[in-house]
């Protein structure tokens, strides 16, 4: 699997959500209204929804685009016109066929003729051999590069589970222990696992079995089969390997991109604010937005009557900035002192004559 797609993977999603949620809120709020902030739960939600449609449409364009690499590969059944389940006289003839159209002493020596033909060549004399044959049918092109002491069905079994099948399990198995461990947390764990035994079982299932090309014609009616190209519709054991190992690889990365946000700090035992204290700063953060979207209309509503009339909105703002310097005097510490001793001479003048009444009131009694 190349590096391209888990760039993807990585880069991608974020960029999309943020794009088509910006898209989605431009086209279903109006205008002026206040749109949910980063970190509130309404925005939060609306960024997970779009999040997980975004992943798995990029799921199932990943899978869409490994079936349609893998069809364009092709297979020495496809080179030479034939299906897996025909016999050696029908590939024989077909190859007579093609030999005779493809040959280099007819068409000449082009670029990629003699490369063609010895390619030809080289399909039917794998597909004539039972042992080659079962051995390309399960294990690919490369089964052929094993070397030529391999005289039977048995041998290429075992090289091929000591060679392919339980180095690469081995190393998977190790890798996803060693993730859990550092990096994923526990959120589809139970699903990674699942996914690697399911890949044993079924790579196991496929090179053992007899017959294990997989043919979409066969599960259909004939109604529907009969529009389909069985001719070349059709996967071979290594080809759906290939196909479900990248598609394991593809699962293992959704998995990680669908686990919730504080699911790797929690695991960890990062200590981090807790929700109830999130829920009341955003419920803060919206009153005051509020607030001052009240304060604002109100404001805006008081100065509606002057609108058009320049002399009313110049005595207006005459008035207004009489009004804050008159405030910033009064809100001064000198004028405030004077203030406060004026209020306390009048108050001692009060408790003065209060207490003149009462002497001679005493003494006329």
């Amino acid at each position: 699997m190349s590096l391209l797609p888990l760039i993807g993977w990585a880069v991608l999603p974020g960029y999309a959500t943020s794009f088509l949620q910006s898209l989605y809120y431009g086209i279903t709020i109006r205008a002026g209204d206040p749109k949910p902030m980063p970190q509130t739960p309404r925005f939060e939600l609306h960024r997970r929804r779009i999040f997980i449609l975004v992943i798995i449409s990029y799921l199932l364009y990943t899978l869409y685009e490994t079936f349609h690499q893998v069809q364009v590969a092709g297979n020495y059944y496809t080179l030479l016109d034939v299906t897996p389940f025909d016999t050696d006289k029908t590939i024989q003839s077909k190859f007579r066929r093609l030999a005779a159209r493809y040959h280099p002493d007819k068409i000449g020596h082009q670029d990629g003729a003699d490369i063609l033909f010895m390619l030809l060549r080289q399909a039917e004399e794998t597909l004539l051999d039972p042992v080659q044959r079962f051995a390309y049918d399960r294990f690919g092109p490369d089964a052929l590069k094993w070397g030529g002491q391999l005289k039977t069905t048995q041998e290429f079994f075992m090289i091929s589970l000591t060679r392919l099948v339980l180095p690469q399990y081995v190393m998977s198995l190790a890798a996803m222990l060693v993730l859990n461990w550092l990096w994923w947390g526990g959120f589809g764990r139970y699903w990674r696992f699942f996914s690697l035994a399911a890949m044993v079982v079924l790579e196991l299932a496929l090179i053992t079995r007899p017959r294990a090309v997989f043919m979409p014609a066969a599960y259909l009616p004939p109604t529907l089969s009969a529009w389909l190209p069985a001719q070349s519709f059709h996967l071979l054991p290594f080809q759906v390997l290939t196909i479900a190992r990248r598609v394991s690889i593809t699962i293992h990365i959704f998995i990680s991109q669908m686990a919730p946000k504080g699911q790797a700090q929690t695991t960890r035992g990062d200590d981090g604010v807790s929700p109830q204290t999130m829920q009341q700063v955003v419920k803060l953060v919206q009153t005051a937005q509020q607030t001052d979207l009240e304060a604002t209309r109100s404001l805006q509503l008081a100065q509606a009557p002057f609108r058009g009339d320049r002399e009313t909105v110049s005595g207006l703002r005459r008035g207004m900035q009489e009004a804050l310097v008159l405030a910033g005097v009064r809100s001064s510490p000198g004028v405030q002192q004077a203030v406060g001793e004026v209020i306390q001479r009048r108050q001692g003048a009060v408790d003065a004559g209060a207490d003149d009444g009462s002497g001679s009131g005493s003494g006329s009694t």
